[in-house]
């Protein structure tokens, strides 16, 4: 399958940000699930996944995006996937690059749902459990998250009523969880991201918010979708085959660090006749510190990558407030 074209570039982007997203037409979708896999390495796990989707569920489009890291190209030409390698951004923890990526793949895929993996994730089942909201994912317990108040307001300026309720607060938004196509093409598009004002959250609550299972809560509840906790997803803990929360016969399993003999596709081995399905991590891809936190500038990347592909088309600004606050001794952290 080929990849559809990208966003225009950020040079050829008007300087207002419209108020909301440009209308997508995709035209009728070509399944009701398919796939987006976050991905930074760990081939082994990921070639496994794609066979067990393949497994499951045959029928479904996959996308794979690569955060910086292994080049999956020859993997999707045997399997049949679709594979994007973008510049690492560390965008688990920058909402602008991880939910433009995000964008992109349910664009590629053009399905009912996108459901979206990490590599640690196991496929257990078909779904059992019909997806009832616009979002859905792992039940967490007696969660809730600051400014509601404000993120009601928001979402109230496009449905009257809208209320972000605790139980929407329990859906886990992390590796198998799902998302119906027309709320990524509208909360996750770079006009809406561009416009949220993260500085004004973070500054309210904290530097959590930029996580992408924190940011992605917030981002669908301004925009009036709806999120539930979906037991089809289930959280692993301690016990190793009880699940902490989500259905025993559930689809897909996400796995704390603490399970008993670590996370199982995290010792798997590549096997010998598949060593030839990935490359990289590239050299052109090093960075001194691929996990920090606040450390994405958007002129920087561009100068850094040389386009913004892959990324948020308009710029967005750190305040000075919560850089003085995260960073007193004025040491801001870069991601290369």
């Amino acid at each position: 399958p080929t990849l559809p074209p990208t966003r225009p570039p950020a040079e050829d982007a008007p300087r207002h940000i419209p108020e909301n997203p440009p209308p997508v037409n995709l035209g009728p979708p070509v399944a009701k699930y398919g796939f987006y896999m976050h991905v930074f390495n760990s081939p082994a796990a990921v070639i496994f996944q794609v066979r067990q989707i393949k497994k499951f569920f045959p029928d479904s489009p996959i996308y794979i995006m690569s955060d910086g890291g292994s080049n999956f190209t020859k993997l999707c030409q045997a399997e049949g996937c679709m594979f994007r390698l973008c510049p690492p951004a560390n965008d688990r923890w920058h909402p602008w690059p991880f939910a433009h990526r995000l964008y992109d793949a349910a664009i590629a895929l053009n399905v009912q749902y996108v459901i979206m993996l990490e590599p640690d994730n196991t496929i257990h089942n078909v779904i059992t459990r019909e997806p009832k909201a616009d979002a859905g994912g792992l039940p967490v317990k007696q969660r809730t998250f600051g400014a509601r108040e404000w993120i009601e307001q928001l979402a109230q300026k496009r449905k009257p009523g809208f209320k972000w309720t605790n139980e929407m607060m329990s859906g886990g938004l992390a590796g198998g969880a799902y998302f119906r196509t027309e709320a990524i093409l509208d909360a996750f598009s770079d006009e809406v991201v561009a416009n949220f004002d993260w500085n004004y959250l973070a500054e309210r609550c904290s530097k959590e918010v930029f996580s992408s299972d924190f940011a992605m809560q917030y981002l669908l509840a301004s925009r009036a979708w709806t999120i539930e906790p979906w037991e089809d997803a289930a959280q692993m803990d301690k016990d190793k085959d009880v699940p902490l929360t989500g259905a025993p016969d559930s689809a897909f399993r996400h796995y704390c660090s603490c399970y008993p003999g670590g996370k199982p596709t995290y010792n798997l081995n590549v096997e010998k006749a598949d060593r030839g399905l990935f490359e990289g991590p590239y050299a052109k891809y090093n960075v001194k510190d691929p996990a920090c936190q606040m450390c994405f500038y958007p002129k920087k990347y561009e100068k850094d990558w040389g386009s913004r592909e892959c990324t948020n088309r308009y710029d967005h600004h750190y305040s000075q407030k919560l850089l003085d606050t995260h960073f007193r001794d004025g040491r801001y952290p870069q991601i290369r």
